[in-house]
């Protein structure tokens, strides 16, 4: 089927006419797929019923379709008879050809009720029930999937058994299907505890799956990239101290090396200097060595000048001789050789020559000369003589021996020799030569001294010359070498400056990142614990996103920690503080969500993340509507489109977005209309490169981008299995913490709104830095893991580097600044913490009100409106300036706004229920106020253990002897449990002591006004005191203690809180509606509201349209007077919508998504109906409307309502007095039911219907009399008495009683009323014993006389006149005080509780570690334990025994209490473990901690009938008592003679039948003829009797009488009965005959009359008739509250 938007049942028709037609015609073979989704409404399924019965579906084919269908089939060659007989041959073909597939889920409310409406959808079909999956079918579906992960064995706590790969996949799929199967149990369990549960399927499995396999993949990636930009960091940060390492150790090795430079250098420099001193020196010396020379030179010269001159006078010869001698021829030098004996001339010039060329001879000879001349040098050597080297002796030898001798002459000489001629010229040429040496001697010598002198000087200078150059070089060189040193020097120093920056920039980035290095160092080292923990931890991420978004707060926690406990037994390493909000969200994500108005709170972050990674589209439970702002805020860049499937755009706002991707938001989804079902399933086709979706019968391009959020306002909803199938939850249900922020930040922008702006400034400006600090520090790991090569080397890098860091620093230092600002910020707003949280605990007390009545019903938005209105209008506000004051003035205002505003919404008995809870929470604000827990637990829950077995019981002894004339044993208990409180340890002696004060409080009329203040030892609070004050009351006077509670309240919210104005409908049109909010004004049956708005209309002039709900055409006027209404802005009134409960649906959503003019009002009346849509009541402004009680009241709407003039004033005028008669039982049968269980028995439904309807009864039978009404008068025993009274008790009030007793009370009163009597003038209404209580009927004839009467009477009624005693009023207010405790103890554990702070404005907060509440409750529970036995042994088994009816009857009961016991103490010692933290908790610990802490008794405790009204705790103390009984029957051989608590027994009727059974079988006669006699008081006991204790009896006591006693009057509640003996007695004997005219009293298990075990007969007075005593309701009970 494509089931469109308008589908429906003629287009399905007409789709079955086409399957028909060619399954029939054609003789197509189809298959029809039928799923539940398509079923609209029952009449599809009605034709789908009667396809598969017969083929055919009654009247598909009729008229024209019908004649068209006949053409077809005889055109495809179907024959017959007739038509008939071609559409029988047409229905064998359907049946034959068309295959129908029914799908349909068990689990849907509907399956049962379509079994039974649609049977042929069972017994025509083939079943093929898939039901769930099985277990083994989820693993293998987990274990197929996730085959291919790679499960490490580190990822597991043990190897042992999962040493292989398939052991570790197969623990992973069986702990994915513990996780889900977990989940199902919860709410399976949840549905049966009658909670709110969702559905799980299959689906939910595989999106668990593929959430973990796709999770699995991004975290380990994640994991892994992150792993590599650590360790990348990490060891380029080591790689960095390495190099900074190494380039330090380098530094000290130039640091020494320049040391070394340096001190070279240095002595370099003192060389140098030392150097270039000496060189100075040396030069000095050599400049005056130099100047000395110059002038020796000059004498030098001058002498030499002169000795050359002279010797110039004699060189010629020298020369001449030289030239001489250089002539001399070998030839003529062989001449002289030869000669032996030469002349004496050559002979001495040859010797002379010798001897001067020879000066080594002393003497020469010629033979010698010759030898000499020979040499071949020998001329050369006399040329080149020096004369100087002529020695003083040669000379003088020369001079004396040769020259000076005779024959010497030259010429001669010269003439004998040609050689020896030149030569002795020679010799005579030097010898004149060497004397002028010698002349010259001196001077030469002087001269040559001077010379050498200058030579020497010379030298020296030359030497110092040399040394000075030398010198100078060295210099040179010193001052290369230094240079050299120098320049080393500063390259040594440039490279360590460029080493030294390296190092100081690296050690100072080296250290900035040091908290990061540590911080990553640990990252790094986790990464490992990471990938160990990456299964469990995506394991629980991935069924945190399928399963989580369905449960609220505090099961997502239960649930989170299950899932837990499934992976520690899988051996499934996790992290065990694994925070799924950090895990699956970014910083930045999360601060843009909070910029986007989602709550700043943790299930709000979850529901974020939830909506992100959606597999199915989400479904938003969202009351509060904080879910469409966020939504609206997120996507407000992405043309976000809102619809909902009652807007008439849906079609196109979704064919839109699915086009183009924009976001669709589908309001107040509350049913899935079926054209979204291919969305929801994702079923999409491809045409070519196009993806399509199918939406009825169109197929529409499909945008990737596409997503779809689905939001319901109404929390209770609970969805089909289909959809829960289909879609992902997600519950946004409003948590306390973000609740408190919101209207924290109210107060602070309203009183303080510099300081608001500020910390909304700071808050965003710290989220922004911490994620700009995130994005830096990836930054950071970024720039370190891709650095190429050393980091040292890369100064871009360093400076990148230093820059984030610098910009980390410094946003960290604005961080630091930011965080001091809001710690200033924080001291100031904690003023306004704590009246944040009362308000927000305000609000969830608002929420827990629904736990009383579906009726208490409170929007967020109402109370914003509460709250705004009171900041903004707060009495006393505007001259004060004290900050705290304010405050203080502010919450006041608040909680009496409150009150104000939802009191008049309220039932009456709830209004002070309502104002104590607030009182209380008011008290919780402050630690002095606050009330004691103690206190608080005895008022509302009663004593938690025997006062007689504590350290009490001594004052308990003692109120034993005090008051005994003035206390009953209820009383007595309840006083004596006061004494468990330490603060009441001085009553009991106050009370002997001042014992007529008391008693004077105990008989005064208003008693609270009385109470004695003597006994208080302790200093409280006022609160404190009024509590202390409220058990007293409750203890002694029950029926005061309303009193006292409104005392309490006005004690802690001021005087005059519970004080309401009259409802004004004006000022609430006015001031307390709007346009968008209907007034709904609730009734119950018989008070109409609506003429209040019919006189306000009429008197204000506004346009008013009306209409009576409960028809279509009632539905088509409303929906068209809302329309105009809105538009024009004129009021619409909707009277008795509660017959409408599936069109008020509508209307609120209509209502919700109207824009409508501001005048507009809606006007909505009803009676009470728990049906009524929970989200139109928090949508409007509802007003409680109770009939005003008494009898008083009763008749005047009789009178206005009911009995009409034109009615009434029909004759005859005794029809008057019997319209009378009617209202006068209808107001007693009413009033009655104020005083249930004691009026009747139980809250029958009498209705004004009632009324109408015996009128009906009364006019027909006076018209039959009356000729029908022709007649003026009748005579009063002519009218039909006993058809009246047989038709009002059988039939019309007595048609809703089924209870026998009950019926005897109305036919005791109709009886009376309706007689011939009721027309004397003296006739009594009542039946009263006491003149002063009797009621006179009227004497009046006509309606406006019986209207006077009326208005005479006392607005407050006498009991008496309904036929209770005169006490029955002060029952009514026990009943009320037993309502307003129990409906408060109710409200404890479903308000939310309130931190504590110091004073209402808190300057200084107090701890935020709270107690646990377990301890207290382990107290209680061991406690509990203690006071039980362990066992309760049975009675001993013997055929004897077996046949006795009494021992059956208690050994059932002590196998009843056995297992009970077990079942108890097995309960106990659970709970006892999960407090003392030993056990994990499961649903049902929890649900037992609820109960203990509400002190209800748990329902599988709840195995015998108990009172309404008892607690846990008194349960316990019962059933002790009841056990300790069974126990002591045991001891007993023979069990008649047992006295019985009768009420202490389980099964109490058993007892009768077997003491029943005991004498039949002892007596030998049949059960039929015993009757059972009772004798209260008789201690005598034979053997046909069994004694008894424990009865009460109610409306009268027991006035003993001789020894048989009788019914008496009294003015108490209730009289215990003393010890009572039961007999069964013969019906043929005397003594039962005796008793058959006794009144028949019945017996109740309880107070509450709630189980009638039997009938007692006890003796009356012969004075007053039954009729008295069964309008009494008097009665016995078997056990009574104590």
């Amino acid at each position: 089927l494509k089931v469109g938007r308008n589908y429906d049942v003629a287009a399905f028709e007409m789709d079955l006419r086409h399957v028909m037609k060619r399954s029939g015609v054609k003789k197509e073979q189809i298959t029809f797929i039928f799923d539940e989704s398509n079923a609209l409404g029952p009449a599809f399924l009605e034709r789908m019923n009667a396809l598969l019965a017969s083929g055919e579906v009654p009247g598909l084919f009729e008229g024209d379709e019908y004649t068209t269908l006949m053409n077809e089939c005889k055109s495809s060659g179907m024959q017959g008879m007739d038509d008939g007989e071609i559409f029988a041959r047409f229905t064998k073909q359907v049946q034959r050809n068309l295959h129908i597939v029914f799908t349909m889920n068990p689990a849907n409310p509907d399956f049962y009720n379509r079994s039974n409406s649609s049977p042929a959808l069972f017994n025509r079909c083939v079943i093929d029930w898939f039901g769930d999956w099985p277990h083994e079918a989820l693993i293998q579906v987990a274990a197929d999937f996730t085959k291919d992960i790679e499960l490490p064995a580190d990822s597991f706590v043990t190897s042992k058994g999962l040493e292989e790969a398939k052991q570790r996949n197969d623990n992973l799929a069986d702990a994915m299907v513990a996780f889900h199967e977990r989940v199902d149990d919860i709410n399976v369990q949840l549905r049966k505890m009658t909670q709110k549960y969702n559905y799980i399927t299959p689906r939910d499995f595989l999106d668990f799956i593929n959430h973990f396999i796709g999770l699995l993949g991004e975290k380990k990636e994640e994991v892994l990239e992150q792993q590599r930009h650590i360790e990348g960091g990490l060891n380029k940060l080591k790689e960095t101290e390495t190099q900074v390492n190494e380039l330090q150790i380098g530094l000290n090795e130039k640091e020494k090396s320049l040391n070394q430079k340096n001190k070279q250098a240095e002595e370099k420099m003192e060389q140098m200097v030392k150097g270039q001193g000496e060189a100075e020196e040396k030069k000095a010396g050599s400049i005056k060595l130099s100047e000395a020379l110059k002038e020796q030179a000059v004498i030098i010269s001058e002498k030499q000048e002169k000795i050359h001159k002279e010797i110039a006078e004699v060189e010629p010869a020298l020369e001449a001789a030289k030239k001489a001698v250089s002539g001399v021829d070998k030839k003529s030098l062989d001449e002289l050789r030869v000669l032996q004996k030469p002349p004496e001339g050559v002979r001495i010039a040859m010797e002379a020559v010798t001897l001067m060329v020879r000066p080594d001879l002393q003497a020469v000879n010629w033979d010698l000369v010759r030898k000499i001349t020979k040499e071949a040098g020998f001329i050369q050597s006399i040329l080149e003589y020096n004369a100087e080297s002529l020695k003083e002796a040669t000379r003088v030898k020369v001079e004396k021996e040769y020259l000076q001798s005779k024959v010497w002459d030259v010429n001669a000489i010269q003439r004998a020799s040609k050689c020896a001629g030149p030569v002795a010229l020679w010799v005579e040429s030097q010898m004149k030569f060497a004397s002028l040496l010698q002349m010259l001697e001196p001077m030469r010598n002087e001269l040559k001294a001077m010379e050498q002198k200058q030579q020497e000087n010379q030298r020296t200078l030359d030497e110092q010359q040399k040394i000075i150059s030398t010198m100078e070089k060295k210099i040179g060189e010193y001052k290369t070498e230094y240079a050299q040193l120098i320049a080393e020097v500063s390259a040594i120093k440039t490279e360590m400056q460029s080493v030294e920056d390296k190092c100081r920039r690296s050690t100072k980035l080296l250290e900035d990142l040091s908290s990061e290095k540590i911080r990553w160092e640990g990252s790094s080292k986790g990464f490992q614990e990471q990938e160990a923990t990456l299964i469990g931890d995506v394991l629980l991420s991935g069924a945190f996103c399928t399963y989580i978004g369905f449960f609220d707060l505090f099961m997502r926690q239960q649930v989170q920690s299950g899932w837990k406990e499934i992976i520690d037994e899988h051996h499934i390493k996790q992290k065990m503080d694994l925070s799924l909000v950090d895990y699956l969200s970014k910083p930045s994500e999360r601060l843009e969500w909070k910029e986007n108005a989602l709550p700043d709170d943790s299930l709000a972050y979850e529901n974020a993340i939830i909506m992100k990674r959606f597999i199915r589209y989400p479904l938003i439970i969202d009351p509060s509507g904080q879910a469409v702002t966020f939504l609206t805020n997120e996507f407000k860049n992405k043309r976000l489109m809102k619809t909902s499937f009652v807007d008439t755009n849906f079609m196109k706002h979704l064919e839109t977005s699915l086009r183009f991707g924009a976001p669709l938001l589908v309001m107040d989804v509350d049913r899935v209309d079926p054209i979204l079902n291919n969305v929801l399933n994702k079923e999409r086709h491809k045409q070519g490169p196009r993806v399509l979706i199918s939406l009825g019968d169109q197929d529409i391009d499909f945008s990737p981008a596409f997503s779809m959020y689905m939001c319901t306002r109404d929390s209770t909803k609970q969805f089909t299995p289909d959809l829960c199938s289909r879609v992902t939850f997600v519950n946004f249900t409003v948590t306390p913490s973000s609740l408190q922020n919101q209207c924290m930040n109210t107060l602070l922008k309203s009183e303080r709104p510099d300081i608001d702006k500020k910390r909304a400034d700071m808050l965003k400006v710290q989220g922004e830095f911490r994620v700009k600090i995130r994005e830096l520090e990836d930054s950071l790991l970024h720039a370190l893991s891709n650095v190429q090569g050393s980091i040292l080397e890369d100064v871009k890098v360093i400076a990148t580097l230093e820059k984030i860091k610098k910009e980390a620093k410094e946003i960290q230092e604005q961080v630091d600044k930011t965080d001091d600002i809001m710690r200033e910020i924080d001291q100031t707003s904690a003023l306004y913490e704590q009246p944040g949280q009362t308000a927000a605990s305000l609000f969830f007390l608002l929420e827990s009100m629904g736990a009383l009545h579906n009726l208490y019903r409170y929007s967020l938005s109402f109370f914003f409106d509460i709250f705004d209105s009171t900041i903004k209008s707060a009495e006393g506000l505007s001259g004060e300036k004290d900050h705290e004051k304010r405050l203080g003035i502010i919450i006041r205002a608040l909680f009496k706004n409150a009150f104000l505003k939802i009191a008049p919404g309220l039932q009456e008995a709830d209004v002070l229920v309502f104002a104590l809870r607030l009182a209380q929470l008011m008290a919780s604000g402050s630690p002095e106020e606050d009330f004691n827990h103690a206190t608080l637990d005895l008022l509302l829950k009663g004593a938690s253990q025997d006062v007689k077995t504590s350290g009490s019981a001594n004052l308990a002894t003692q109120c034993e002897t005090i008051l005994k004339n003035d206390l009953n044993q209820q009383q007595l208990k309840a006083l004596q449990e006061l004494h468990l409180l330490p603060c009441f340890a001085g009553l009991v002696g106050d009370i002997r002591a001042n014992e007529g004060n008391w008693s004077a409080f105990m008989a005064h009329l208003e008693p609270e006004k009385v109470l004695p203040d003597t006994w208080r030892s302790e200093d409280c609070s006022e609160g404190n005191k009024v509590l202390q004050d409220l058990l007293i009351v409750k203890a002694l006077r029950p029926d005061r203690l309303v009193f006292v509670g409104v005392r309490l309240v006005e004690t802690l919210l001021g005087t005059g809180f519970m004080d309401l104005p009259s409802f004004k409908l004006a000022e609430v049109v006015e001031k307390d509606s709007k346009a968008t909010s209907p007034i709904m004004m609730v009734s119950a049956p018989g008070f109409d509201p609506s003429g209040k708005v019919n006189d306000l209309a009429a008197s204000t002039g506004k346009s008013l349209a009306s209409a009576a709900m409960g028809s279509e055409e009632g539905f088509s006027i409303a929906d068209k007077a809302i329309v105009a209404g809105s538009k024009a802005g004129t009021w619409v009134l909707l009277k008795n919508v509660h017959l409408a409960i599936k069109w008020l649906t509508e209307l609120e959503k209509k209502l919700y998504g109207m824009s409508p003019h501001a005048n507009f009002r809606l006007f909505l009346t009803m009676e009470f109906n728990p049906r009524i849509p929970a989200n139109l009541i928090r949508l409007s402004r509802v007003y409680v409307f109770e009939p005003p009680s008494g009898v008083k009241a009763s008749l005047q709407r009789s009178f206005t309502q009911v009995i009409t003039p034109a009615r009434t004033e029909r004759g005859p005028v005794e029809r008057c007095r019997l319209h009378f008669l009617l209202a006068f039982l209808h107001a007693v049968v009413l009033e009655r039911l104020r005083f249930y269980p004691v009026g009747w028995s139980k809250k029958y439904e009498f209705s004004d219907a009632d009324q109408v309807c015996g009128l009906d009864i009364i006019d027909a039978w006076i018209d039959s009399v009356s000729q029908n009404g022709k007649l003026s008068n009748i005579s009063p025993d002519k009218i039909p008495w006993d058809a009246i009274q047989s038709i009002l008790v059988e039939a019309i009030y007595g048609g809703r009683i089924d209870n026998s007793f009950d019926h005897e009370i109305l036919r005791a009163f109709v009886k009376h009323l309706f007689r011939e009597q009721s027309f004397n003038t003296d006739f009594k209404l009542n039946m009263a014993l006491l003149k002063e209580h009797e009621l006179k009927s009227p004497d009046a004839r006509k309606r406006e006389q019986f209207l006077q009467w009326i208005e005479e009477l006392p607005a407050k009624g006498d009991p008496t006149w309904i036929g209770l005693p005169v006490h029955a009023e002060q029952m009514l207010r026990i009943n009320r005080a037993n309502h307003t405790l129990a409906r408060w103890l109710a409200l404890q554990a479903s308000s939310a509780p309130v931190p504590k702070t110091k004073g209402l404005g808190g300057q200084k907060r107090r701890s935020s570690t709270l107690a646990n509440p377990l301890t207290e409750l382990l107290a209680k529970v061991v406690q509990m334990l203690g006071s039980l036995p362990e066992d309760v042994p049975l009675m001993e088994r013997t055929e004897a025994s077996l046949k006795d009816p009494m021992w059956r009857c208690f050994d059932r009961e002590m196998g009843h209490g056995k297992a009970l016991l077990a079942k108890v103490r097995s309960d106990l010692l659970m709970l006892q473990s999960a407090c003392e933290g030993n056990v994990k908790t499961t649903n049902e610990v929890r649900q037992l901690i609820s109960d203990m802490n509400t002190d209800a008794v748990p329902a599988q405790w709840r195995k015998y009938a108990v009172h309404e009204t008892i607690t846990v705790t008194e349960w316990i103390a019962d059933f002790k008592r009841r056990l300790e009984q069974l126990m002591a029957v045991g001891l007993v051989p023979d069990l008649q003679k047992f006295v019985l608590w009768f009420g202490g027994l389980f099964f109490p009727e058993a007892f009768l039948t077997a003491t029943r059974q005991a004498i039949a079988q002892r007596k030998q006669v049949s059960l039929e003829e015993l009757q059972l006699g009772v004798y209260v008081g008789s201690a005598e006991q034979d053997s046909d009797s069994f004694a008894v204790t424990g009865l009460t009896m109610e409306g009268a006591t027991w006035e003993p009488k001789s020894a048989e006693g009788q019914l008496a009057m009294t003015d108490e509640l209730f009289v215990a009965l003393p010890q009572t003996q039961l007999k069964w007695l013969h019906r043929e004997s005397p003594e039962c005959k005796a008793i058959q005219d006794f009144l028949k009293v019945p017996v109740y298990l309880n107070t509450c009359r709630n189980l009638l075990i039997t009938s007692f007969k006890l003796r009356q007075p012969k004075s007053m008739t039954d009729s008295t005593w069964i309008q009494r309701s008097v009665c016995l009970t078997l056990w009574t509250k104590l």
